[in-house]
């Protein structure tokens, strides 16, 4: 018992957390400089170094030597549904030395993820997409694009030339339905 406290150089263990309240992401780093030998968390904003040194050491059994933490200030955005201006929640990341480097595998091509998920899926992922990048123009421009101006359908284009005709007069509107003489004029 002594030599298993002696291995490690901190006090670990006093605060017992049996089903966690907190989420934690492991956040792959977006530039090529970070070193192996540290990784990037996404973690609550009441976490502290001594809980994320902690928790890694217990639930992963990875050991640390440090943690550097930082809590990022949101931009200011409009809300689309009340039109307030507002902030949103600051986002805290921990940044960890390891004692040993890890080394995120290399993302997955298209055809190897297509062994994963199945067409609908792949749908999904891309209308997500679709949405993100609307609500990306939305935060820059103020203004949503509307999706049937983006691209135009065969349908929608012979749509758009039946009214044109309607409104200046070169084609006369007919539903093909007789009237009930009671409704016609006389």
């Amino acid at each position: 018992m002594a030599a298993a406290a002696a291995s490690k150089p901190f006090k670990t263990g006093l605060k017992q957390v049996y089903l966690p309240d907190h989420v934690i992401t492991f956040c792959r780093p977006t530039r090529q400089s970070q070193l192996p030998q540290f990784a990037t968390f996404k973690v609550p904003l009441h976490f502290n170094k001594l809980d994320m040194r902690d928790y890694l050491l217990h639930a992963y059994s990875v050991a640390s030597l440090g943690v550097r933490s930082a809590v990022m200030r949101q931009p200011v955005a409009r809300n689309p549904v009340t039109r307030r201006v507002q902030r949103p929640p600051a986002i805290k990341y921990m940044t960890v030395e390891l004692q040993k480097p890890f080394v995120w595998p290399k993302e997955p091509t298209k055809e190897e993820r297509k062994q994963w998920h199945d067409d609908m899926t792949e749908k999904r992922a891309e209308l997500q997409e679709k949405q993100d990048k609307q609500m990306e123009t939305y935060q820059k421009y103020g203004k949503l694009v509307n999706p049937a101006v983006e691209k135009r359908t065969e349908d929608r284009t012979k749509l758009a030339k039946q009214a044109k005709d309607l409104v200046s007069g070169a084609a006369k509107w007919d539903n093909r339905r007789e009237l009930d003489p009671k409704w016609t004029e006389s």
